[in-house]
């Protein structure tokens, strides 16, 4: 992929026609595969095809902001003043609960002011868990898979990831393992699809596609879709 990138950078715009677009994507895990998938639908239904390119932590942003692709996968609100050549879409495509992870018993997990004594391990470049352990000196890791390896190997006591990415995780790779959720969500954060601006002419149909899949309640029968697709796909990788 990343001799594509550079192949493709030079000529100042990674789309191939007018109406096929690619999109920078946080790793390619169970979950992005997810939300990637109700991403290419939404932008079936406005006329475009997408693809993804995969980057690691804020380097998907760095690269949509540069207009070596397209746009952002799903990030939260408010990155515009950071990210100035991104046009942040006005209703997010999902909406995420982050949570605690651990392969202990469920009376192990220290509460959140013992948390400096806990091996705690985040995805690299998921800006709300840095933001949460900011002084806490976690363990990073470049994927989620490689942060629930670390979990059941024991190399780390909790871990943060979202119900959806982090459940998806779970189920299609340690079931019948001790590694389950506890307690409440300790966030929920609403993600949105971020636009090269070169592409500003497409927002609002996008805009008004999401809000009426959010409202008539198909954006989450889109989701079951793409649960069935991630694990069939899961399924032919084992």
């Amino acid at each position: 992929m990343a001799l594509l990138v550079i192949s493709l950078s030079c000529t100042g715009t990674f789309a191939d026609t007018e109406k096929k677009l690619i999109i920078s994507r946080l790793g390619h895990g169970d979950g992005d595969l997810a939300i990637s998938y109700v991403l290419e639908k939404i932008y079936e239904r406005v006329g475009y095809q997408i693809s993804f390119a995969d980057y690691q932590g804020r380097e998907s942003l760095v690269k949509a902001n540069a207009g070596i692709t397209d746009g952002e996968n799903m990030r939260r609100a408010g990155l515009s003043s950071d990210y100035p050549n991104l046009i942040q879409l006005s209703s997010p495509h999902v909406d995420l609960r982050f949570r605690i992870y651990t392969n202990r018993e469920a009376g192990f997990f220290p509460t959140v002011d013992s948390w400096k004594n806990t091996r705690i391990g985040i995805e690299k470049g998921v800006l709300i868990s840095e933001e949460m352990t900011k002084g806490l000196n976690p363990s990073l890791f470049n994927s989620v898979g490689e942060l629930f390896e670390q979990l059941d190997a024991g190399n780390v006591d909790v871990v943060i990831a979202t119900d959806l990415i982090g459940g998806l995780e779970v189920l299609n790779n340690y079931q019948g393992r001790n590694i389950r959720t506890h307690g409440p969500a300790l966030k929920i954060v609403s993600l949105f699809h971020y636009l090269h601006k070169r592409h500003a002419d497409l927002v609002p149909a996008l805009n008004t596609e999401i809000e009426l899949l959010r409202k008539n309640g198909e954006l989450d029968k889109l989701y079951l879709d793409a649960f069935k697709a991630v694990r069939v796909m899961a399924g032919k990788k084992q």
